[in-house]
Formats: C-alpha cells, sequence, structure tokens
C-alpha cells in the first residue's frame, strides 16, 4: 500500500470563476535507490488521478480526466513530466522534472507575460533557449533552494544513470526589488554537464568531418545572467545574456535573449527573440503570441515562430497555430 502524501480534495481555483472545480487524489514519493551491477541515482514515483470541469462566461461547459499512472506518464528512471517537493524553514528541495539552478534564476524569455499558444510556436524557433543545460542526462533534477528576504539561491544536480558521464550541476542567485511603479529581478547562475553528442559536433564544426553520433561526451560550461522589469502598467520586459564554454575547444559561443509581454483587460501580447552566436555564425530566430481570456479557465490563443537558418545556407521555417485552450 503506497503511502498516501497527496490527500484528496477538491478545488474551487480562479478568482471569478467559482463553477471550475478540480478532484484530485494521489501519491508521491522521492528519494535515491542503488545496489549490484547498477548506478545509485535519484527516484521519484507519482500517481495523479483528477477530473476536471468548468464553465465559460458564456454558459459553455467543459470537462477532462484521467490517472497519469494508467497511461506511463510516469517513470523512475526518467522525470516523466512529475515532480516532488518537501518546503520548511530549511528551503525547498524539489526532485524530478524541475528547473536546475541556473534556470531557476534566470527568467525564461519565453516565460514573460505569455499566454502561450496551442502548439508552442512562440517557444520553439531556432534562437530560444529555454532550459540552458538542462536535461542534458534523463531529466530527473534535485535541486535546493532558499530565500533570504529579496534574496535567493539555489543548488542543483543531475545524475548520469550509467556513469559514463560526470555529474551536471549548477548554482543559482536572485536578487528582487521594488523601485516605486516597477518590481526589478535579477539572476545569476553557473552551470557544468556533459553532453552526450557534442564531441563529434565539435569534430564537424573544427574540421567539416563526422556526424553527432558519439557516445562519449564534451563537458560544458554555462555562465548566465538576466534580468526582468513588471510596470504596474501591466507590461513586462527582460533579457539574459550566457556565455558557453566547451572543454578541449575555443569556439566561442553565446546566447543572448529578450523578452516582452502585455496585458490589458482580456488580452494579452507576448513576444521574444533569441540568437545563438557561433564563432561569428548566427542561429537566431524570434516568436509572437496573444491570447484572449473567455473566462472560466477558457482563453482564445495564437501563436508565431520563425527561425532563420541563412547563415549555415538555410531559409527562414515558420510555423503557426490558432486554438482553445482550457485551463482547469
Amino acid at each position: 500500500m503506497k503511502k498516501v502524501l497527496l490527500t484528496s480534495t477538491a478545488l474551487v481555483a480562479f478568482a471569478g470563476a467559482a463553477s471550475a472545480e478540480v478532484t484530485i487524489s494521489g501519491w508521491a514519493e522521492m528519494g535515491i535507490n542503488g545496489g549490484t551491477d547498477m548506478e545509485t541515482e535519484f527516484f521519484q514515483d507519482i500517481d495523479v488521478e483528477f477530473r476536471m470541469s468548468g464553465e465559460t462566461d458564456g454558459g459553455l461547459t467543459f470537462g477532462a480526466g484521467v490517472d497519469l499512472d494508467e497511461n506511463g506518464a510516469f517513470s523512475t528512471d526518467d522525470d516523466g513530466g512529475a515532480f516532488v517537493f518537501i518546503s520548511g524553514s530549511f528551503g525547498t528541495i524539489t526532485m524530478g522534472d524541475t528547473d536546475g539552478a541556473l534556470d531557476w534564476a534566470l527568467t525564461d524569455m519565453g516565460n514573460i507575460g505569455n499566454p502561450g499558444s496551442i502548439a508552442d510556436d512562440e517557444t520553439v524557433h531556432l534562437g530560444y533557449n529555454g532550459n540552458w543545460l538542462d536535461g542534458a542526462y534523463d531529466g530527473q533534477i534535485v535541486r535546493y533552494d532558499n530565500t533570504f528576504g529579496d534574496f535567493g539561491v539555489a543548488i542543483s544536480l543531475e545524475m548520469d544513470d550509467d556513469g559514463s558521464r560526470d555529474d551536471g550541476y549548477a548554482i543559482g542567485f536572485k536578487y528582487s526589488t521594488d523601485l516605486g511603479g516597477a518590481d526589478l529581478a535579477l539572476g545569476l547562475g553557473y552551470q557544468e554537464a556533459e553532453i552526450v553528442t557534442l564531441g563529434t559536433i565539435i569534430d564537424y564544426l573544427d574540421t567539416g568531418t563526422g556526424t553527432p553520433t558519439s557516445a562519449t561526451g564534451a563537458k560544458v560550461s554555462a555562465l548566465g545572467l538576466g534580468a526582468t522589469v513588471t510596470l504596474d502598467s501591466g507590461l513586462t520586459a527582460g533579457f539574459t545574456y550566457t556565455d558557453f564554454s566547451i572543454d578541449g575547444t575555443d569556439l566561442d559561443l553565446s546566447h543572448v535573449g529578450i523578452g516582452a509581454g502585455y496585458q490589458f483587460d482580456a488580452v494579452s501580447v507576448h513576444f521574444n527573440y533569441g540568437v545563438f552566436d557561433i564563432d561569428g555564425t548566427e542561429l537566431s530566430g524570434w516568436g509572437l503570441s496573444a491570447g484572449y481570456d473567455l473566462g472560466g479557465g477558457a482563453s482564445v490563443l495564437a501563436g508565431y515562430g520563425s527561425s532563420d537558418f541563412s547563415d549555415v545556407g538555410g531559409d527562414t521555417v515558420d510555423t503557426w497555430s490558432l486554438g482553445l485552450s482550457m485551463a482547469f
């Protein structure tokens, strides 16, 4: 019998949406495991069963339900889209599908005032940098973070389950303050990871030979900083800058990202742009999204993304989507 850590509840969510209801039950576990002929690794497991229903301002009802354990959504050897946490005066420990300390410290430019889109077009373009070096292994991350007034600090670890590579780690720092009419958030962080396929990618960039199928890795480090400003008017804007270093090479690799979002009444709009610079070769893209809130958790969403491959002899690739999103 599993220990019940998530009790059954019925929640009424979103102010002004009294008819939106989510009923949730389940359990969760977190720890480490190992043994003979196996590497010590993180272990988290979770089962969630929920039922959702809502109603728009116009009287339309909508709903859904699923038992996530039945469809194999969670795995003890992968983050499986699940996370587990424990928190107290000591801080918070989170394990599973969660941000590493660098990603935690910096605001993803795709998250600035973004209403989203049904196909995520605004955040899948060539210049987008959404997770830094997170996910270089199996995606299972354990992070400790704590705040002290306006300051925050975090450390994280992502382990290699088969023992062939060095584990990845990160550290991050946050600072936020009220400037009077505007909120300022600053972030700084450092991360290291060993990327499996990067060895032959480096060979290709240096010599023009090889394919990215190497079973060995190359150690990559990332030093990033960023800032966001949120005005009382509803406008939010920010930037990130990341400098990457690759052991054993002289490659100069960096990324710059900018983003902005604005909300007025039921309408939200968002824009982001990013560019990777690899020894003067630029891989860039931009994204745009817009949303209209219908009330009760339902929204009409539109997204557009554009990727520029011209510096590597390619064309511009565009994607778009339009549809209805239902939040419970």
